[in-house]
């Protein structure tokens, strides 16, 4: 009872710290800070699976629908879970897509929008999550960007 008199003080301040700690270390909506590494898979298109090629995972598969209609793939209808982009940070979801525990492939018409939402949810802390495409040489995937050098030396020209 004496170490609890004594050390009252420090103890009300350090608590509350200590709880604090832990609700930012283990809650559900945080970030995680190594964005580097998940950035490298998405370079070296290791987290984009072709659509023929989803039969090969060996773990169950939940196919995500980022768009608005049905989900089309060379021309067969997918079964899949349909989750609007602009609504996968919902509790909802995310509660959904943190309980599942086979691999989550993220589909859309944009590729853009699969990719932004795979980062999204990698740096959130999910695992097991990967883009789906019709084709692994798509176009998109195939070229790097190349800046239009003549658009900004003329405009930096003209101003």
């Amino acid at each position: 009872m004496e170490f609890l008199k004594r050390y009252k003080s420090v103890i009300i301040i350090v608590l509350p710290i200590l709880v604090l700690v832990l609700i930012r270390q283990f809650g559900v909506i945080h970030f995680k800070s190594d964005a580097k590494k998940w950035s490298e898979l998405s370079i070296n298109q290791a987290n984009i699976i072709p659509f023929n090629q989803i039969e090969i995972l060996p773990e169950e598969k939940l196919i995500i629908n980022l768009g608005k209609e049905a989900m089309e793939l060379n021309g067969q209808t997918v079964d899949s879970l349909n989750i609007p982009a602009d609504s996968i940070l919902c509790k909802k979801y995310l509660y959904t897509l943190r309980k599942y525990k086979g691999t989550l492939l993220l589909f859309s018409d944009e590729k853009a929008v699969s990719a932004r939402i795979w980062m999204i949810l990698s740096q959130m802390g999910y695992k097991n999550i990967f883009i789906l495409a019709n084709d692994k040489d798509d176009e998109v995937f195939k070229n790097k960007f190349r800046p239009d050098t003549l658009t900004t030396s003329s405009q930096s020209q003209n101003h």
